[in-house]
């Protein structure tokens, strides 16, 4: 019931929002060839994927509508810019340990979606699939996405592929960024051919600090 709260609001923000003004309209549009993380040779997956799977399995069906990426227009961009911002601030942050005691139940890595308005990265990250898909996104556009964070520990994102690059919804971040402006070590992603299967990212490309989107 949560979830579908979140999702309601989320696109009632969207639509309800101003349109932007020519300046953001042109950020919105833009092509940077440059703009695209190097993906390489399938890789392990994740546990807390595998696990997240078993638990939900028909949120880990692949798509059969082929690999897509998303024309960044000025609606697209407030929908995304609404939907991220609507998930960081309505989900109190904490972590697995405390939240699941995982330590206690023997498990290494828990994903889920936050039905109890509480996670960490991971929940965030499906959360916002979750609500882009049932939003009209393509799923092969939306990748789950691990990195290094600024201090070298483990961290989940998501990589939308747009036009105008991959665009990286990060709890951490308010903004929306490009992933070479994040400042993270970016390590796999998920194929945009099949979400269960996950591709390495060139570990020696770290995203330099820059300005955002918008």
């Amino acid at each position: 019931m949560r979830l579908q709260i979140l999702f309601v609001f989320a696109l009632t923000l969207a639509a309800a929002l101003p349109c932007v003004d020519a300046q953001a309209q042109e950020t919105a549009s833009i092509s940077v060839s440059t703009a695209y993380a190097p993906v390489g040779k399938p890789t392990t997956i994740p546990i807390g994927w595998k696990l997240f799977c078993d638990a939900q399995p028909d949120e880990c069906v692949a798509s059969n509508a082929g690999t897509q990426s998303v024309k960044l227009d000025p609606y697209a961009w407030r929908q995304l810019v609404s939907i991220n911002t609507l998930v960081n601030n309505g989900i109190e942050g904490v972590p697995d340990t405390e939240h699941y005691g995982l330590k206690q139940r023997g498990i290494p890595n828990w994903w889920t979606y936050p039905d109890d308005g509480r996670g960490n990265c991971n929940d965030y990250s499906l959360l916002k699939r979750r609500l882009l898909i049932e939003a009209g996104w393509p799923k092969s556009a939306l990748l789950l996405t691990v990195v290094l964070d600024h201090h070298g520990a483990g961290h989940l994102v998501l990589t939308v592929k747009t036009n105008a690059g991959d665009l990286i919804l990060d709890n951490l971040n308010s903004e929306i960024v490009r992933w070479n402006e994040t400042g993270y070590t970016f390590l796999k992603r998920q194929s945009p051919a099949n979400p269960n299967v996950w591709l390495a990212i060139d570990a020696k490309q770290v995203a330099s600090t820059s300005s955002s989107l918008r």
